[in-house]
Protein backbone atom coordinates (compact mmCIF):
# COMPACT_ATOMS: atom_id res chain seq x y z
CA UNK A 1 0.00 0.00 0.00
CA UNK A 2 1.10 3.52 -0.67
CA UNK A 3 1.94 5.66 2.32
CA UNK A 4 0.36 9.06 2.60
CA UNK A 5 2.60 11.86 3.68
CA UNK A 6 1.22 14.77 5.61
CA UNK A 7 1.17 17.95 3.58
CA UNK A 8 0.72 21.49 4.74
CA UNK A 9 -1.45 23.49 2.38
CA UNK A 10 -1.38 27.26 2.39
CA UNK A 11 -3.77 29.20 0.20
CA UNK A 12 -3.79 32.93 -0.36
CA UNK A 13 -6.43 35.17 -1.93
CA UNK A 14 -5.41 38.48 -3.50
CA UNK A 15 -8.08 41.17 -3.96
CA UNK A 16 -7.33 44.26 -6.03
CA UNK A 17 -9.15 47.57 -5.54
CA UNK A 18 -8.44 50.87 -7.28
CA UNK A 19 -6.35 53.10 -5.02
CA UNK A 20 -8.33 56.32 -5.24
CA UNK A 21 -6.24 57.97 -2.52
CA UNK A 22 -3.00 57.63 -4.47
CA UNK A 23 -2.37 59.59 -7.61
CA UNK A 24 0.98 57.88 -8.07
CA UNK A 25 1.18 55.76 -11.19
CA UNK A 26 3.29 53.11 -9.44
CA UNK A 27 0.55 52.36 -6.85
CA UNK A 28 -2.76 52.32 -8.72
CA UNK A 29 -4.06 49.38 -6.62
CA UNK A 30 -4.72 48.48 -3.01
CA UNK A 31 -4.07 44.77 -2.70
CA UNK A 32 -5.56 42.78 0.18
CA UNK A 33 -3.81 39.46 0.77
CA UNK A 34 -5.69 36.88 2.85
CA UNK A 35 -4.20 33.64 4.13
CA UNK A 36 -7.22 31.39 3.76
CA UNK A 37 -6.51 28.90 6.55
CA UNK A 38 -5.92 31.51 9.27
CA UNK A 39 -7.93 34.41 7.78
CA UNK A 40 -4.93 36.66 8.50
CA UNK A 41 -5.06 39.71 6.21
CA UNK A 42 -2.68 42.42 5.15
CA UNK A 43 -3.15 45.32 2.72
CA UNK A 44 -0.25 46.37 0.50
CA UNK A 45 0.30 48.77 -2.37
CA UNK A 46 2.25 46.71 -4.90
CA UNK A 47 2.25 43.20 -6.25
CA UNK A 48 5.91 42.94 -5.20
CA UNK A 49 4.90 43.68 -1.59
CA UNK A 50 2.10 41.11 -1.80
CA UNK A 51 4.50 38.45 -3.05
CA UNK A 52 7.03 39.36 -0.35
CA UNK A 53 4.34 38.92 2.32
CA UNK A 54 3.38 35.51 0.89
CA UNK A 55 7.03 34.45 0.61
CA UNK A 56 7.74 35.50 4.21
CA UNK A 57 4.60 33.74 5.47
CA UNK A 58 5.54 30.51 3.69
CA UNK A 59 9.09 30.65 5.02
CA UNK A 60 7.73 30.95 8.58
CA UNK A 61 5.51 27.98 7.94
CA UNK A 62 3.33 28.64 10.96
CA UNK A 63 -0.08 30.21 10.93
CA UNK A 64 -2.48 30.67 13.81
CA UNK A 65 -5.52 28.46 13.38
Amino acid sequence: MAEFQSQVVSSFVLRFSPNEASREQDRPWRIRVTHVQSQEEVTVGTLDDAMKYIDDALKKGTFPI
